[in-house]
């Protein structure tokens, strides 16, 4: 660069004085100049080539097969998802058309011959800068893929991998039993969920669908694999948990791992859990996509989890079925109309977007940002909540001469899902003491009680019904002409209502009443004793 850029500068100075000669030989001398000035273009050129080279360049290599080995079930999806696959990675993947191969419905032979074919032209085009993805999608078992009615060895897409004159390169396997490809040579393992450090990511990762003795399974209504379909959404977005506009390895294959677990926990076909192998050395990271880049974006603008239906309304083909953590998420897509659909706890909310050209479209309100908020709370599971509250209370007597006695109040409530119809639960621990008149006497009461029951919530404002029950522990004492105390322990039962007010982040209004009985020991015998108590607390989301 310095040289050329010495050239220019006496190129210059040999034009300058051209410009102050006589008008007769300014012709041939412009010509000169011409011809210099082509001269220092056609140096300059290899040199503006050799900066554009430097940037790392992206290649695929993209297979799917339906038909395994006689005998196996065809699958329905398999070239679906490596169709999928590329469509995300020139989307979203940086990785153009020109340098991505896809085979589909290939026997074992076919995709040896591509391998050795895409071999050929990455020795000659590629460096050791850029970085591959091999993505298979097909049968497998016994360490081998299964494709139409042939094996091929896991071990020759493992050694491919490790012989590709690339930087870094990247196979994934979305396929039955495929976990054993990563426990093939010169791979490490890494315990999943992973965690990787900063490095100039040199070396190779293997990615599979499912483990060593696992099956990778479809769904009829993702119209694909899990495993690829959740993957083709992380990289789309959902996956950008650092909120950059950048998807990573890191980040795609926790999202993932997570989703992949979650939708096949209480599958027939087990629990499916994609493994992970690297051999990475450096600094840096792998970046995998940049939904950001992508000509259409569509943004689940609602601040509460909650699952999500992107349908295309075309062709009524699903694009996208997340489970959207906390804060808005930016999805990539291509232009056009979309149903979005918010699983509610009856049924779906449903909206209509068009995604433009270039450019956003944001989807949010008031009615989605309920409907999630509704969902969470009663689903349970993560998007629980416990609330420790403390607050004074008060509650009816229990013996003439003591018609109502004050106290405190303590309860620790749980906001979640434990089964059909009860959403909320909690554990109340009550002290009160009260001085008769008439009679001066001195009672002391403990209550202990646990309730469960449905709630709803509207906005800020949660509301709540409970049927509690519990044992109340009673002391007299300063009895008139008695020397001994008294003590009862008697059962209750009461159904409670409330209603909690959320204040800010964390700090709740609670607010509840509450009506039923004690069995209490009278000297006649035992007898049902009405009792009515209110109570006004401060809550604490722990």
């Amino acid at each position: 660069m310095r040289r050329a850029l010495g050239l220019g500068i006496r190129v210059l100075t040999v034009l300058g004085p051209l410009r102050g000669t006589a008008d007769a030989g300014a012709p041939r001398r412009w010509a000169l100049g011409i011809q210099l000035f082509a001269v220092l273009l056609t140096m300059l050129g290899p040199l503006r080539a050799a900066a554009v080279e430097e940037a790392p360049r992206r290649w695929a290599l993209v297979v799917g097969e339906n038909q395994g080995l006689a005998g196996e079930e065809r699958l329905r999806f398999a070239e679906a998802d490596a169709q999928r696959m590329r469509e995300v990675l020139q989307e979203v993947g940086t990785v153009p058309p020109e340098r991505t191969v896809t085979l589909l419905g290939a026997d074992a032979a076919t995709l040896r011959e591509a391998l050795q074919g895409f071999r050929a032209r990455l020795a000659v085009e590629a460096s050791s800068r850029d970085w591959l993805l091999l993505y298979v999608s097909s049968h497998a078992g016994d360490g081998s893929l299964h494709l139409r009615g042939t094996e091929l060895p896991m071990r020759e897409l493992v050694d491919f991998l490790k012989g590709a004159p690339v930087g870094v390169g990247l196979l994934i396997l979305d396929s039955c039993r495929s976990g054993v490809a990563t426990r093939l040579k010169g791979l490490k393992p890494v315990a999943a969920p992973v965690t990787m450090e900063a490095s100039d990511l040199e070396g190779r990762v293997v990615i599979s669908a499912s483990g060593a003795d696992e099956y990778a399974q479809e769904s009829d209504a993702l119209q694909g694999s899990f495993f690829t379909h959740h993957l083709a959404v992380g990289l789309r977005g959902a996956a950008d948990a650092s909120r950059d506009g950048r998807v990573t390895l890191e980040e795609a294959y926790r999202y993932a791992y997570a989703r992949t677990l979650e939708s096949t926990l209480v599958s027939p076909g087990g629990v499916q859990r994609p493994t992970f192998r690297m051999d990475l050395r450096g600094r840096g990271e792998l970046v995998l996509s940049e939904p950001q880049q992508a000509r259409g974006r569509l943004t689940l603008d609602v601040k509460t989890p909650g699952r999500w239906l992107v349908v295309a309304s075309e062709s009524g083909s699903l694009v996208a079925e997340l489970e959207k953590g906390e804060g808005p998420t930016t999805l990539a897509v291509a232009p056009g109309a979309y149903r979005l659909l918010l699983r509610a706890d009856e049924g779906y909310l449903e909206r209509s977007v068009t995604v433009p050209l270039n450019g956003t479209v944001s989807v949010g309100g008031t009615h989605l940002e309920e409907a999630a908020r509704l969902r969470l709370a009663r689903k349970g599971g993560a998007g629980s909540s416990l609330l420790l509250a403390v607050g004074p209370s008060l509650t009816s007597g229990l013996v003439a001469g003591l018609s109502s006695i004050a106290g405190l109040d303590v309860r620790l409530v749980r906001e979640g899902r434990l089964f059909s119809g009860v959403d909320t639960s909690s554990l109340g621990l009550a002290v009160r003491r009260g001085t008769g008149s008439g009679v001066s006497f001195q009672q002391t009461e403990l209550e202990l009680r646990l309730g469960a029951g449905p709630h709803w919530q509207h906005g800020a404002w949660t509301f709540s019904g409970a049927l509690e029950a519990g044992a109340l522990a009673v002391f007299q004492t300063r009895i008139p002409e008695e020397e001994e105390a008294r003590f009862g322990l008697e059962p209750l039962a009461l159904v409670t209502g409330g209603v909690r007010l959320e204040v800010r982040s964390r700090l709740s209004m609670l607010l509840s009443a509450s009506a039923g009985g004690v069995m209490a020991r009278r000297d006649s015998g035992t007898a049902l004793v009405p009792r009515a108590s209110a109570s006004l607390m401060i809550g604490y989301a722990l």
